[in-house]
């Protein structure tokens, strides 16, 4: 059973999350500017000066939100470990399926990074200094170590990386309009299932 203090730090850590994520949903629907903390106390039901005591100002508490984002990242699809895995290809494949599911779970993790890419803003620059780039080079050295497709051969590696997330991430970046053109609900467990695997089979020609 739980202590008063130990109840009082779950609901502390629940509220942090709470205001987290919202601060990320706000941030990559309406663009830093746009937003106030005033917004995002309101939406998580606190005083705008409780996120200030904790977190300092807005820029403060968007490197916080993109760090908490970063890290769940990392949590709900670690990257595989190519020295361990008996199949590079078949790593490169699990993580790849992961990775269409959490896009699917979280939007706002591609709209955060294009608002700031339209912007090419401070705010990028330190988000792809911590956690981007270390990322990135992790995936290039799987790729690189994978027997690709004959049709893929040659490419440059970034760029190829690049295709890959435009690919997985875009049905959860145009949801909407994937509903209203096509009667499309594409956040369905099946839909989702049927999209990852799709993007494996394109990529390499299963």
């Amino acid at each position: 059973m739980s202590t008063p203090r130990v109840a009082k730090q779950e609901r502390s850590e629940q509220t942090r999350t709470e205001i987290l994520q919202s601060a990320l949903d706000l941030f990559s629907t309406r663009g830093f500017a746009a937003v106030s903390l005033r917004d995002i106390a309101e939406r998580v039901g606190v005083n705008h000066a409780m996120i200030r005591y904790h977190f300092g100002g807005k820029e403060e508490l968007w490197r916080e939100s993109a760090a908490f984002l970063f890290e769940r990242l990392a949590k709900e699809i670690p990257p595989p470990a190519p020295a361990v895995e008996q199949s590079p290809v078949e790593a490169l494949k699990r993580y790849i399926r992961g990775y269409v599911h959490y896009c699917a779970r979280h939007p706002e993790h591609a709209r955060l990074i294009v608002q700031e890419s339209i912007e090419g803003s401070e705010r990028l620059q330190w988000v792809a200094d911590h956690y981007i780039r270390p990322n990135h080079a992790r995936t290039l050295k799987l790729i690189e170590g994978s027997s690709m497709p004959a049709g893929l051969v040659g490419l440059d590696p970034v760029m190829l990386l690049y295709m890959v997330v435009a690919i997985a991430q875009m049905p959860y970046l145009v949801t909407a309009e994937l509903q209203f053109v096509h009667g499309r609900d594409v956040l369905t467990e099946e839909a989702i299932d049927a999209h990852a695997e799709a993007v494996v089979k394109f990529i390499f020609r299963d």
